[in-house]
């Protein structure tokens, strides 16, 4: 476990900090939290002192433990902004955030240290380990293969189980070769519990009284945005990787012309071959990169039979999170496949980093 704190700097030069934060607050995926802190900063959703409040409180609600310091605010408005002061001591990492226009000046230990605008800087204690410059709104990401194929059914996991169709995460595990019989004996079970689950989250909805087989249907005014969304991103990703291994088409979906449905425009994907490998190259905007970064996420913890926390992204609900947890026990002996594993995390490097520009660090 290891403690952070996130900085702010606003457009008119206001500085905030959050309290000190307890729950793997290093950058490094799978586990390692800051990388969500630096893509929200690059999709340019923190940008002020309520962007970064209403984050904080979500992500303490997800991630966090607890704050170290009980009296501790979840947030604090610095009082004089030319004169931020980080001990380098009491955070394992600290994340600064420059969104004022200008560069700043902090102190940091004993040491003056400048940020420049449109910057993150990440310490750990007073070293900095990491200087990345925000580069443009829409950014391009290249995938190859089996990087395309991971995104493409992490997009369809995410998305289905927005609308209810919770027998995907067995489907998904189903697949593995390295699954022994206790693994099918227990299919009963975990359906009952799947089904239990959904009653609740669901509960005010037209499939709360149906098996696992019905869902809301993709496009129904009860489903989730960021779930046609992610839809509109696979059916364009797809599309393009279907006809560039098979110009002269198809018949599955994956042929079919895309339907955008969601509220963001449809991504700009094109896809070639070199040699035996396809190559997608994507365009996407800070918002398409958090809803794949998020369902990469939710693909990772379901890979690693991490229910209970995949489902607290969906949910707040005390009793569908304990049946989460007895799913974690259920399957608890399995190993994760390691080698998606690695997959999944290359690809949300990608689309996190998309557009940045590391700077070196001395």
């Amino acid at each position: 476990m290891t403690r952070g704190r996130i900085y702010l700097f606003d457009v008119k030069g206001n500085c905030y900090k959050t309290g000190q934060l307890l729950s793997d607050m290093y950058p490094e995926l799978p586990h390692g939290h800051g990388c969500h802190i630096i893509a929200a900063f690059l999709s340019r959703q923190l940008r002020n002192g309520n962007d970064l409040k209403k984050y904080t409180i979500n992500a303490y609600e997800n991630w966090f433990d607890h704050l170290i310091d009980g009296d501790e605010e979840i947030l604090t408005e610095i009082e004089d902004p030319d004169r931020v002061v980080i001990s380098g001591i009491m955070d394992d990492y600290s994340y600064i955030l420059n969104c004022s226009g200008k560069e700043k000046r902090l102190s940091v230990g004993d040491a003056e240290l400048v940020i420049y605008k449109d910057e993150v800087i990440v310490l750990n204690f007073s070293q900095t380990v990491m200087r990345i410059h925000r580069g443009r709104e829409k950014a391009t990401v290249e995938l190859v293969d089996s990087e395309i194929y991971t995104c493409i059914d992490a997009l369809d996991t995410y998305n289905r189980l927005f609308i209810g169709q919770y027998d995907i995460i067995d489907s998904n595990l189903r697949m593995r070769t390295d699954l022994d019989e206790r693994f099918y004996d227990e299919d009963n079970t975990r359906c009952l519990l799947y089904e239990a689950m959904r009653s609740r989250v669901f509960k005010n909805s037209s499939i709360a009284k149906y098996d696992l087989r019905a869902s809301l249907g993709i496009w129904s005014d009860e489903t989730d945005d960021r779930a046609k969304c992610s839809y509109d991103i696979q059916q364009v990703m797809r599309y393009k990787d279907a006809y560039c291994r098979h110009p002269e088409g198809g018949y599955t979906v994956n042929f079919r012309d895309p339907m955008i449905k969601g509220k963001l425009p449809e991504i700009e994907c094109e896809c070639r071959l070199k040699e035996e490998s396809v190559i997608e190259t994507i365009s996407i905007t800070g918002r398409h990169a958090q809803i794949m970064d998020d369902a990469l996420y939710i693909y990772g913890l379901l890979n690693q039979y991490s229910i209970r926390r995949a489902f607290e992204y969906f949910t707040k609900d005390p009793i569908v999170l304990e049946i989460a947890g007895i799913l974690n026990r259920l399957y608890s002996g399995f190993k994760m496949n390691a080698a998606l594993q690695r997959i999944i995390d290359r690809v949300r490097k990608k689309i996190i980093f998309a557009g940045a520009v590391f700077v070196k660090t001395e």
